[in-house]
């Protein structure tokens, strides 16, 4: 047979590793390895249609490959999932959130989540992650919470651009109140989009003069810093 160079697709490269399931997870299991989330599914339990999506993690070293099906509640109209504090989904979203975005945890009481950027944000942006097991807070669980714990970005010049600039702006409370608003749009975050958030809040009120000129003074710093 000729080698052509030709390389396996990852599918065959995983094909013979071991599968197992969330249920097999006791509370404190740390897991980590390459992550997938996959699409919403509708199937059937006891009856009852629900939605489900899984989060598939791939751990190479170990040759394990864990499916963990997250249901939630799915609007389809607008493509919202929906996560209640204590649930599975909020478990994961919360802990994601506050790893990647350095939010605090358990502020919300609940979330209400695009799907598809939720998807398409960690499939495109995050290469690794170690989650933890969590005691679930009903007892009528059958399977643990995952909780986020650490993550690798991929190697993607945006993505990088943007860790830094939260990872710089953390300590300054005006800086972080701008990226805060700037991500919760949905907006690239950069020096400049920084800068006019800033005016913006000073413009309705939402920060005053002091606050402001400090916050600037700062982002100036981080200009000619970098």
């Amino acid at each position: 047979m000729l080698d052509l160079g030709i390389k396996k697709s990852g599918k065959e490269r995983t094909e013979n590793y071991a599968v197992k399931y969330l249920n097999e997870l006791v509370p404190q299991e740390e897991i980590s390895g390459e992550i997938y989330v996959g699409d919403i599914k509708k199937r059937e339990v006891k009856k009852k249609e629900i939605n489900e999506f899984y989060i598939i993690i791939t751990d190479h070293d170990t040759q394990v490959k864990w499916i963990c099906g997250l249901i939630t509640s799915y609007y389809p109209e607008n493509g919202t999932i929906y996560g209640e504090r204590g649930g599975r989904v909020y478990s994961f979203i919360d802990s994601l959130n506050h790893v990647v975005n350095k939010s605090m945890t358990n502020l919300e009481d609940s979330y209400s989540v695009d799907f598809e950027t939720f998807r398409k944000s960690v499939n495109d942006n995050i290469s690794r992650v170690t989650v933890k097991a969590v005691a679930p807070s009903s007892i009528n669980a059958k399977a643990v919470n995952l909780e986020v714990i650490s993550v690798q970005l991929k190697d993607n010049p945006e993505t990088q651009r943007a860790s830094t600039l939260l990872d710089i702006t953390d300590e300054y409370p005006q800086l972080r109140m701008a990226v805060t608003n700037i991500m919760d749009r949905k907006e690239k975050v950069t020096r400049e989009s920084i800068a006019a958030e800033l005016k913006s809040l000073f413009d309705n009120n939402e920060m005053g003069e002091r606050e402001y000129n400090h916050g600037l003074k700062e982002l100036d710093k981080m200009n000619k810093g970098g």
